[in-house]
C-alpha cells in the first residue's frame, strides 16, 4: 500500500446504489451521503492527496436528487483545495462504435493547472451527443469547442466486428482461431501487431447461452436494420425437445390502438379495455411473448427488445448482461441468430484482443460493462499528460 505523498494521480468511478432509497436530502439521510462510496473515494484523496485525480460516474449522477449529490461532491472536492471541473463525455467521439455518455470531474492540486476535456476525435449522433449540463436553472458546458464536427467519422458495427468468425447460441469455446485477416483498419488496431493475421487466436468469442424459446424467437427475427419484437410472426414453433409453442390470442379490445385492418381484436389481456388486470389472461410459452402486448401501450410498444443491431450503425451503450428482455434489448448480432458475445462487447467499448478477461462469462460481461472505454480514459490521460507538461499534444487515434 502507498503511503502519503507517494501518489500523484487517482482515478475512480465510485458508484451510487446508496443514495437509490432517499426520497429528499434531510438531516437523516445526509448521513448516508457520509458513509457512501463516493465520499470513501474522496476520503482517499484526502488521505493522499494527488496531484491530479479523475471521476466517473453514469449520466443521471449530475441530476440525482435535483443535482444535490454533484453539488456535495464538487463541494467536497474544494473545500480539501482541490481546482475542479466537471462535464460529459461521450464516449462514441473517440472511436468506439456505441453510445455512451459519462460524468467526469477533473481535479487539481493548488498550483497545478487544471486540465481541458479532450476535443472529439470521431462525429458521432447528434442526439446521442448532447452534452450539456443542467444544474437548477444554469447550464453548464465543457470546454470543447467542436460539438458537430471532428476530424474522423462515425466508428460502425461493422468497422469493429466483422472480421469475427461466425458463433452459434451458447457458444463457449473461450480460444478460436479469426479465419480472416482484418477487414477494416480499426480490426488491424484491435487485433494488435502479433495478431493481425487469420491463424492467431481470437479469445473470448463466447456468448449466453439461451433457452430453446428465446433461441426460437431470436431466429425469427428477421435480419434488417430495426427489426425487434414487432416483427416476429405470431405462429407455433417446434422447439428442439419436440414440444410446440402456442399461438398467442388476441381476446379483448384495445381501446387505445382499436381493431385490426379486418376487425380483429389487439388486446391481450382486459386491462386494454380499462378494465383492472385478471392474471387469468396470461398466456405462456407464445413466440411473441405476451408481457410486451400486454404493457406496450405504457412502454413505447418495448421498441428495441429483441432488436437487431445495425452493421452501419453503434450499439447501445454496453450493459452487464446483455438480455434480449433488458433495459437494452437490441443485443442480437446483426446477422446471427444469438446475442453479442464477449469479445463484440469489449470491441464495442474499444478493449483490444489482447485484452483477456476472467471468470464466468457473466463476471466477463460485468468487467466489460463496469469499464470505461479505453480510448475515452486514453484522451483524457492526454489532456492530463499537456496539463504537466503544459505543451500541446496532438493524438491521432486513440488506440495508438
Amino acid at each position: 500500500i502507498p503511503q502519503k505523498g507517494e501518489v500523484d494521480f487517482i482515478c475512480g468511478g465510485p458508484p451510487c446504489q446508496g443514495f437509490s432509497g432517499m426520497n429528499r436530502f434531510n438531516s437523516g439521510q445526509y448521513s448516508l451521503f457520509k458513509n457512501s462510496l463516493i465520499v470513501s473515494f474522496l476520503s482517499y484523496i484526502d488521505f493522499y492527496r494527488p496531484k491530479y485525480f479523475v471521476v466517473e460516474n453514469v449520466r443521471n449522477f449530475v441530476s440525482f436528487k435535483n443535482s444535490m449529490i454533484l453539488k456535495l461532491t464538487l463541494r467536497c472536492i474544494t473545500r480539501m483545495g482541490y481546482q475542479c471541473t466537471f462535464g460529459i463525455l461521450q464516449a462514441g467521439n473517440f472511436g468506439v462504435p456505441q453510445t455512451r455518455r459519462r460524468l467526469i470531474i477533473i481535479a487539481a492540486a493548488p498550483g497545478e493547472k487544471l486540465p481541458f476535456y479532450p476535443e472529439p476525435i470521431h462525429v458521432f449522433n447528434k442526439k446521442s451527443s448532447s452534452l450539456s449540463v443542467q444544474v437548477g436553472d444554469k447550464k453548464f458546458k465543457t470546454n470543447c469547442k467542436f460539438e458537430e464536427s471532428a476530424p474522423m467519422r462515425t466508428v460502425t458495427v461493422y468497422d469493429a466486428w466483422s472480421d469475427l468468425p461466425e458463433i452459434s447460441n451458447g457458444a463457449y469455446e473461450e480460444e478460436i482461431p479469426y479465419k480472416s485477416i482484418p477487414i477494416t483498419h480499426l480490426q488491424k488496431l484491435l487485433r494488435c501487431p502479433d495478431n493481425r493475421y487469420s491463424e492467431s487466436i481470437l479469445s473470448d468469442h463466447i456468448c449466453k447461452d439461451m433457452s430453446p424459446l428465446v433461441q426460437a424467437r431470436m431466429e425469427l427475427i428477421p435480419v434488417s436494420e430495426g427489426s425487434d419484437w414487432r416483427d416476429l410472426p405470431n405462429i407455433k414453433v417446434q422447439l428442439p425437445d419436440g414440444s410446440f409453442t402456442n399461438k398467442l390470442l388476441y381476446t379483448h379490445h384495445d381501446i387505445k390502438n382499436g381493431y385490426g385492418l379486418n376487425g380483429e381484436l389487439r388486446g391481450v389481456c382486459q386491462c386494454a379495455s380499462g378494465e383492472k388486470c385478471d392474471p387469468q389472461d396470461r398466456q405462456n410459452n407464445t413466440i411473441i411473448p405476451w408481457c410486451l402486448p400486454h404493457t406496450g401501450n405504457r412502454h413505447n410498444n418495448w421498441a428495441g427488445l429483441y432488436g437487431r443491431l445495425a452493421w452501419s450503425g453503434f450499439c447501445s451503450t454496453t450493459i452487464t448482461n446483455p438480455e434480449p428482455m433488458g433495459k437494452q434489448g437490441r443485443v442480437l448480432h446483426p446477422e446471427q441468430h444469438r446475442v453479442v458475445s464477449v469479445r463484440e462487447c469489449a470491441r464495442s467499448q474499444g478493449f483490444k484482443d489482447s485484452f483477456i478477461f476472467h471468470g464466468p462469462i457473466l463476471n466477463k460481461h460485468r468487467q466489460i460493462g463496469n469499464a470505461v472505454p479505453p480510448p475515452m480514459g486514453k484522451a483524457i490521460g492526454h489532456e492530463i499528460i499537456k496539463a504537466i507538461e503544459k505543451t500541446p499534444m496532438y493524438i491521432c487515434s486513440p488506440f495508438l
